[in-house]
């Protein structure tokens, strides 16, 4: 009987352990070049940069806990032939110091890339979407997101969240199932519906080549949008492959426009899920200019 007690309360130690945690924050904070190099030609104009980032960062969970980190980054930026700027980077965060553990003990990774970078006089504005990609001790197998605006180096508006625990095991069935629960949100006729199949940080490009949404009233701004052009519109899906977490669907879409015609349309979705089974990216290749009104 004590054998089987011990047993049995070695094994809940186990479950504790390995339970997910999902830890939801705030963090403000600023950031400056260390050391770097950079290139530059006027004709073609090329230019690149790259070098090390420090930083500091005040977080604030959701659980209450508050305290100030120390960042150290490396980052890439070059401005592409069409003007356009590309900003990409990986990030040790010292959570050792946020948690008074052992110094190096507590390490969280986080790698970057920017969303938006618009360069206007002497002010520089970078919105950057990171995940979170592990780390040490507490936070090895951590996952999650992280989004901020920065004007010349610092922001106020930072959030996000850091998963921790075992990596949950998603079958191509469940995935399957989240996709066929976004195509019947598309048919709800509610936008707010619909926008819940969504992650709050998640990058949404549909039809492919429009603007990005930035945060949950933005997502919901673009099903109103699409929406309101309709008495009543969905997608149906054709066919949905499956490969991990990334969803290809091949789609007809069906509508009823506000003077009565019926509207056909037709297009691709690529979209990835997170492991809660919220859209992270969703990529629709369509366009609105063929479709067929009756």
């Amino acid at each position: 009987m004590k054998k089987g007690v011990i047993l049995f309360a070695t094994l809940m130690l186990f479950t504790v352990m390995k339970a997910q945690e999902t830890l939801k924050f705030k963090v403000i904070g600023g950031y400056q070049f260390a050391e770097g190099y950079s290139i530059q030609n006027d004709e073609p104009l090329v230019f690149a940069q790259a070098g090390q980032l420090t930083g500091s960062w005040h977080w604030e969970f959701e659980n209450g806990k508050k305290g100030n980190t120390h960042i150290n980054g490396a980052t890439a930026n070059r401005v592409l032939f069409n003007g356009e700027h590309e900003l990409f980077g990986t990030m040790k965060i010292n959570m050792y110091e946020f948690g008074s553990s052992a110094p190096l003990t507590d390490l969280l990774f986080l790698s970057y890339k920017a969303q938006k970078f618009e360069v206007d006089g002497s002010q520089v504005t970078i919105k950057v979407l990171g995940e979170f990609i592990g780390g040490t001790g507490k936070y090895q197998n951590a996952r999650g997101w992280l989004t901020a605006t920065s004007i010349n180096g610092f922001f106020e508006d930072g959030k996000g969240e850091i998963i921790l625990g075992e990596v949950q095991e998603i079958t191509e069935e469940q995935v399957l199932k989240w996709t066929k629960e976004y195509f019947n949100a598309t048919q709800s006729g509610n936008a707010i519906t619909w926008a819940s199949t969504f992650a709050e940080n998640a990058y949404i490009n549909d039809p492919y080549g429009s603007p990005a949404p930035n945060g949950r009233g933005e997502i919901v701004q673009i099903g109103e949008d699409f929406m309101s052009s309709f008495k009543s519109a969905g997608l149906y899906p054709e066919y949905i492959y499956v490969n991990g977490l990334v969803a290809t669907s091949k789609w007809i879409g069906k509508g009823i426009t506000k003077d009565g015609k019926e509207a056909t349309f037709e297009g691709i979705n690529i979209t990835t899920y997170n492991e809660m089974g919220k859209i992270v990216s969703h990529i629709g290749y369509w366009n609105p200019g063929k479709m067929e009104i009756n």
